[in-house]
């Protein structure tokens, strides 16, 4: 039995299921009735932002894509955010098919879920709360879109595709211009800006919320939920704060005072990992986009619906500097202290996804034939990293994604970021290296450092 369980690897698993549904979705997008004239490479990248929720783009989805090929990239999208393995347990349920341990170890491997009791019930509620509030969001976004005169089938159709992409922190649009149009609309921007916040906090956090303040079944929050909020709190209103002081007299020049405000907190909310712009980033000062790198670097929440190094990361190696500054040995977050091997796996991860966006970085310039800019590359590869879908834009077509003037090996280099901020790269690299367990050390050494 304890063999049994060594064998099964949830990461490898959950890798499977991702690759799965982005062939399959990729074979969709290729029939005539999704698009007419797209290639392979396009299509392989198209179905890899969806499921990944990304939102870079190399086809226009409002021109490029018919209906049904919105309606392929809306289910890959709900399916990416969701994830596959939720839905999966859910139609078990449904059918009184209870999920095995591989499955439950999967869940637990994409939600990071704290522990193994009552998955079926996280799995079912996921589906639940994703429901809801994309409904809601699809109901107040509707009741904008239909008194602005739009057809009743129209509205609804960009109220529901909007709202999924914004609570899956996907940046897709149905509009050819993102949601430029709406810069003006504090109404739009408010909305979506609340179901990107949602989506991007986790499902555990919603889930501890729910239990502290609606079922008041629970004292406190849990030491994960409070680092989430605190973090995703200070990350939202210093970049609001910044962006409106970089972009004051750039490009938030044409806007009033309160609508300036308003646009550099959207501009803060959607780098982590939503991907929508109501300003055109390509106007934007190096020391904004500098930031915005940084932002969509750190991404969302773990459990959420979105990539990067995650808040709880930035906020546990910025509590170790803190301890070693301060001459303590132990870190502590919010008067709790945290494992060594949560510390450990933090500067794990910000090691080896810098790692990864340097050689994709150098292997850009490789296999591209035309010459990079280095700040659009750069930018390009962090925003693919962090699962957010923002470009400083193609050269060649408008409202299209810089990766569109890539080669196509080079497009292949992005499919592989955004495949591994969605995923997790420190779950894609475990689950390709065999474990090896010793019952032996060394003799411990001195070497100097710094």
């Amino acid at each position: 039995m304890l063999r049994a369980y060594h064998q099964i690897n949830p990461g490898r698993l959950l890798i499977i299921s991702y690759l799965s549904v982005i062939l399959v979705g990729s074979l969709l997008l290729m029939l005539p009735i999704s698009s007419k004239n797209i290639s392979p490479i396009d299509a392989l990248y198209t179905a890899t932002s969806a499921v990944c929720v990304t939102g870079l783009i190399v086809k226009n989805t409002a021109f490029d894509f018919t209906l049904f090929g919105k309606l392929v990239i809306l289910l890959l999208i709900q399916i990416g955010g969701i994830g596959y393995m939720t839905l999966s347990t859910a139609i078990f349920f449904f059918i009184g098919k209870k999920p095995n341990l591989q499955e439950r170890l999967t869940i637990k491997e994409s939600f990071c879920v704290l522990n193994y009791s009552n998955l079926t019930k996280f799995a079912l509620d996921v589906i639940k709360v994703t429901l809801i509030v994309e409904g809601i969001g699809m109901v107040l976004l509707f009741i904008y879109f239909r008194l602005s005169h739009m057809q009743f089938s129209e509205a609804l159709f960009h109220a529901l595709f909007h709202a999924v992409s914004a609570f899956c922190n996907a940046g897709f649009s149905s509009f050819p211009e993102n949601l430029a149009r709406f810069s003006h609309v504090p109404y739009v921007q408010l909305v979506t800006s609340a179901l990107i916040i949602s989506g991007g906090i986790g499902f555990v956090v919603i889930s501890d919320l729910y239990n502290r303040y609606i079922k008041r079944i629970s004292k406190h929050l849990s030491l994960h939920s409070k680092t989430v909020l605190s973090t995703t709190l200070i990350l939202i209103l210093s970049g609001t704060v910044v962006i409106s002081l970089l972009e004051w007299g750039n490009a938030l020049k044409i806007f009033p005072w309160p609508l300036k405000i308003l646009n550099a907190y959207f501009t803060a909310v959607t780098p982590r990992t939503a991907g929508f712009n109501t300003i055109d980033f390509s106007s934007l000062s190096y020391p904004t986009c500098l930031i915005i790198i940084f932002l969509m670097f750190i991404g969302a929440s773990p459990g959420g619906t979105g990539g990067g190094i995650k808040t709880t990361t930035l906020s546990v190696i910025i509590a170790q500097f803190n301890a070693l500054l301060s001459g303590r040995s132990d870190v502590f977050l919010f008067r709790r202290r945290v494992p060594q091997d949560q510390i450990f796996k933090a500067f794990l991860i910000v090691g080896f996804a810098l790692s990864w966006l340097l050689t994709g970085l150098v292997f850009l310039y490789i296999l591209n034939k035309s010459k990079l800019d280095m700040l659009t590359a750069v930018f390009e590869l962090f925003s693919a990293f962090g699962t957010v879908g923002l470009s400083l834009g193609s050269k060649l077509a408008a409202n299209l994604s810089a990766s569109y003037d890539f080669s196509s090996l080079g497009k292949v280099i992005i499919v592989i970021t955004m495949f591994l901020g969605r995923v997790g790269i420190l779950t894609v690299i475990t689950s390709l290296i065999k474990k090896r367990y010793v019952n032996y050390t060394h003799p411990e050494g001195v070497i100097l450092v710094g």
